[in-house]
């Protein structure tokens, strides 16, 4: 399994709304990528008096699938992250991989 975890950050005059949106557009549009077996949303707790952040995880059978998301899909997906919250969000991508 491949998991791409994207941690994210948004201003807070727009988190809520941006929450929402990543619930209710962004994840149904992911998970109806035919090579994304699911996809889950987390709050991250905060440490030291860092801001709200939030993980997306973007779930993937293997390795072929990943490498399909990523030739065909992943650069749309997070053009509609940028184009949606342009100079308004932080983010940071890590993928893990099972052993």
């Amino acid at each position: 399994m491949i998991i791409v975890n994207i941690t994210l950050s948004f201003a807070d005059q727009i988190q809520k709304s941006a929450i929402e949106w990543l619930q209710k557009e962004y994840m149904p549009l992911l998970k109806s990528c035919p090579s994304v077996k699911d996809t889950a949303l987390f709050s991250v707790e905060a440490q030291q008096g860092a801001d709200d952040c939030f993980a997306l995880q973007i779930q993937f059978v293997d390795s072929k699938q990943y490498g399909i998301y990523k030739e065909k899909y992943e650069y749309d997906f997070e053009a509609a992250l940028f184009a949606k919250f342009t100079n308004q969000f932080g983010m940071f991508k890590t993928v893990l991989t099972s052993l």
